[in-house]
């Protein structure tokens, strides 16, 4: 379903990398994607309040570049392949984006993003 992207403010999300080789699609829940494991990984929180919210049309929504430090490969599949943010209170998938594949090998690899969602 379609929520107002001002609506986010009350929400607490969980940003995670995956590593399945996949095209987001708008049918996707959060169990289409293998959330990454191993390898210093761990998910991220993102607070609905600290998103920066430019109504227009489109109304836009980003938030502030987030880092994953690495400590070394990983034990799922060793490539992400992009990130989803789903809503921690029911786990509800918010948004999925697929980004040049990155394989972590390395103490101190790391991935660097900022989570962005465009509604039309």
């Amino acid at each position: 379903h379609t929520r107002c992207l001002s609506d986010w403010s009350s929400d607490v999300c969980s940003s995670d990398l995956f590593a399945t080789n996949i095209t987001p699609a708008e049918t996707d829940t959060a169990g289409t994607y293998t959330e990454a494991t191993g390898g210093g990984y761990a998910s991220k929180t993102l607070t609905g309040a600290s998103w920066t919210i430019t109504n227009g049309a489109p109304t836009d929504a980003s938030y502030a570049q987030q880092t994953w430090t690495f400590t070394g490969a990983l034990t799922t599949n060793p490539t992400i392949y992009g990130y989803y943010v789903t809503r921690v209170t029911d786990a509800d998938l918010v948004l999925a984006e697929t980004f040049t594949s990155f394989t972590p090998a390395s103490n101190g690899d790391q991935i660097l993003l900022t989570p962005h969602i465009t509604a039309d």
